[in-house]
C-alpha cells in the first residue's frame, strides 16, 4: 500500500479587469452619450415651451386681451357700471356711437391722464354688443378723420388733438381728457398744477352718448362776465339730468334768450346791469327759472349787490352783506366758525337723504320787511340758533357786528303765485354751484344731491331720463376685498411662485435619475 499523498493543483482563475474591457467603456460612453442627449432635450424642450408660451402669449393679448381683462378695484375704475350697461341695452340694435381718440392709441398709458380712460372705453366697446367703437387717429397723419366727423368745422377739432369726440347720427361732441377727472382748483390756480380728485370717465362719457341719442329736454343759459365762479361741474350734472349747459355774457345788451328754461347766476362778484335787472324780473314773470348762488369772500367783500338785491327784494329776498358765523360746535365742520353746517327746511327734506348740508363763507339770505304778494316765499337752509353776524375788517379778517345768536337763513326759495309761476332758488354760498367746491367733495356729495333735487323741481321733465353716475374716488386701484382678499392673494402668489416650481422641478430631477442610467 503506498504511503504517498496526492497533493490537488492549483488552478488560477483571472477575474476580469473592472471597468478596463473595451466592452465596459463603450458601455460608459454610451450612458454618457445619452446623458448628454437627455440633457440636450431637456434644455431644448425648456426654450421651446417658452417659446411657445412667449408666443401664445402675445398671440391670446392681441386676440383676447380685452376680453381677458378684469378688474378687481374697489372703485370698478376700469369698468362701465351697470347703469351704463342698461343704458347701452336699452338702445336700439342698429345704434352705431363712434369715439374717436385724436391722437394714436398710446401703448403705455399708466401715469397720464389717459389711465382712468382708454381702459374704461375698451371696457364700452366689449359690452355694447357692437353699438359703441373705440378708434384712435392722429389727426396730423389722418387729417381725413377731421372731414368725416365734422363735414361742417363746427368743433375746429384740427385744434383738438389728445382730446376725444363723440360722434353719432351726424351729430358731436367733444370731450377733453381732463374733464374725466375732478381737480382740485386751488392747487390750480396758485401752482398751475393739475391735481385730480376724483375719476369721472364713465360719467362723462355716458351723458354724452346719451345726450347725442336723446337729445336734451332743457336748456340752461349760465351768466358770464360777473367775475364769477367757475361751473363745468354743475353744466355735467345739468347734462346727466338732459339740460343743455350754454353761456349768456353780461353785455349791456343783455337779454335772455326765448329757449332759456332755467337761468344760473353762479358766484358773480359783481353785481348786474340795470338792464340785466329789468330783464331777469321779466323772465321771472313769464315763468322763467332762475337760481342764484353769492358768498361773502375775499373777491366780493365791498359789494353788496344793489341791482342782484333789488331784483330779489321784488320777490320778498334780501342777499346781506356780511357772513354768517356759526358759533355751535355741532354744526362746525373741523372746529371752523365759517365752515359749518346747515339744517334743511322740512318742505325740502326730501332733497337728499342728508338731514344737513354743507355750507362755507355764506352769507344770510333773509325775507324783506315789505311783502310782495304776488310771491310766496319759504327758507330753505337755516344755521342753528346760536350763529351770529360778521364782516370783514381792513385786515380781511371776520368781525363780529351782532351779538345776539338766532336762526340765520343761508337759502331761499320763491315763487310768483300769477300764471305759470316763475321761481328762483337763492343761496347764500357756492357750496351747491361752484368747481371749488365739487371738485373737491365731487358730485356725489350731499350738496350735489341737493341741487339737482332743486334743480328738477322746478324743470320736472328733466327727469325724462337721467343717468347719474357717481365719481369714483382716486384710489380706485385698491384691490376690491370680496374679490381679491389677503388671503387669496398670498394663496395664489404661493401656488404659482413656490409650490408650482417645486413640483416640476422634483419631477424634472426623478425623471433624470430615472432615465440617466438606461
Amino acid at each position: 500500500m503506498s504511503n504517498n499523498v496526492n497533493t490537488p493543483v492549483k488552478k488560477t482563475v483571472k477575474k476580469p479587469a473592472s471597468g478596463n474591457g473595451a466592452g465596459s467603456g463603450a458601455k460608459k460612453q454610451h450612458r454618457n452619450e445619452r446623458a448628454h442627449q437627455l440633457k440636450v432635450y431637456a434644455i431644448g424642450s425648456v426654450l421651446i415651451l417658452l417659446a411657445i408660451v412667449l408666443f401664445a402669449n402675445i398671440l391670446i393679448d392681441k386676440l383676447l386681451g380685452n376680453a381677458l381683462t378684469f378688474d378687481f378695484s374697489v372703485q370698478r375704475s376700469n369698468v362701465i357700471s351697470e347703469t351704463s350697461v342698461k343704458f347701452l341695452e336699452s338702445l336700439p340694435q342698429d345704434t352705431k356711437i363712434r369715439i374717436v381718440g385724436l391722437f394714436e392709441r398710446p401703448e403705455s398709458f399708466y401715469d397720464t391722464k389717459y389711465q382712468y380712460i382708454v381702459p374704461i372705453l375698451d371696457d364700452y366697446a366689449k359690452k355694447s354688443n357692437g353699438k359703441v367703437s373705440v378708434e384712435y387717429y392722429d389727426i396730423q397723419k389722418n387729417p381725413g378723420i377731421i372731414q368725416s366727423l365734422d363735414p361742417n368745422g363746427a368743433y375746429d377739432l384740427s385744434t383738438l388733438s389728445g382730446w376725444y369726440a363723440v360722434s353719432y347720427n351726424g351729430k358731436l361732441d367733444v370731450i377733453d381728457p381732463l374733464s374725466c377727472y375732478t381737480i382740485d382748483t386751488e392747487i390750480l390756480n396758485q401752482y398751475n398744477k393739475y391735481v385730480a380728485t376724483g375719476i369721472n370717465t364713465e360719467y362723462t362719457f355716458t351723458n354724452s352718448m346719451m345726450s347725442l341719442v336723446k337729445g336734451f329736454t332743457n336748456k340752461a343759459y349760465f351768466v358770464t362776465g360777473l367775475k364769477e365762479n367757475g361751473s363745468t361741474q354743475l353744466k355735467k350734472m345739468m347734462n346727466s339730468m338732459g339740460i343743455e349747459a350754454a353761456d349768456i355774457d353780461a353785455t349791456a345788451a343783455f337779454k335772455v334768450p326765448e329757449d332759456c328754461n332755467l337761468l344760473v347766476l353762479n358766484g358773480p362778484n359783481t353785481d348786474i346791469t340795470e338792464n340785466m335787472y329789468a330783464e331777469i324780473k321779466a323772465y321771472v314773470e313769464k315763468g322763467g327759472k332762475v337760481i342764484v348762488a353769492v358768498d361773502y369772500s375775499a373777491d366780493n367783500v365791498t359789494e353788496s349787490f344793489k341791482n342782484l338785491n333789488r331784483l330779489l327784494n321784488d320777490m320778498n329776498i334780501n342777499v346781506e352783506h356780511c357772513l354768517v358765523t356759526e358759533n355751535d360746535p355741532a354744526y362746525q365742520l373741523n372746529t371752523q366758525i365759517n365752515d359749518s353746517q346747515a339744517d334743511i327746511a322740512d318742505r325740502y327734506k326730501d332733497f337728499t337723504s342728508e338731514k344737513r348740508v354743507h355750507i362755507t363763507l355764506a352769507r344770510p339770505v333773509t325775507a324783506t320787511a315789505a311783502k310782495n304778494d304776488n310771491y310766496t316765499t319759504y327758507p330753505v337752509l337755516m344755521t342753528s340758533d346760536k350763529a351770529t353776524k360778521s364782516i370783514a375788517d381792513e385786515d380781511n379778517k371776520a368781525k363780529e357786528i351782532e351779538s345776539a345768536q338766532n336762526v340765520i337763513n343761508v337759502a331761499m326759495h320763491s315763487y310768483y303765485n300769477i300764471d305759470n309761476a316763475g321761481e328762483i332758488y337763492v343761496f347764500g354760498t357756492v357750496n351747491f354751484t361752484s368747481d371749488v367746491y365739487f371738485e373737491q367733495f365731487t358730485t356725489n356729495d350731499r350738496n350735489a344731491d341737493f341741487i339737482k333735487s332743486a334743480v328738477r323741481s322746478m324743470l320736472p321733465t328733466s327727469a325724462k331720463y337721467n343717468i347719474d353716475i357717481p365719481v369714483k374716488k382716486l384710489d380706485g386701484n385698491r384691490l376690491n376685498q370680496n374679490k381679491a382678499t389677503t388671503t387669496v392673494s398670498t394663496t395664489v402668489m404661493i401656488v404659482f411662485m413656490i409650490v408650482l416650481p417645486f413640483i416640476l422641478s422634483s419631477m424634472a430631477v426623478i425623471v433624470y435619475n430615472r432615465r440617466k442610467n438606461l
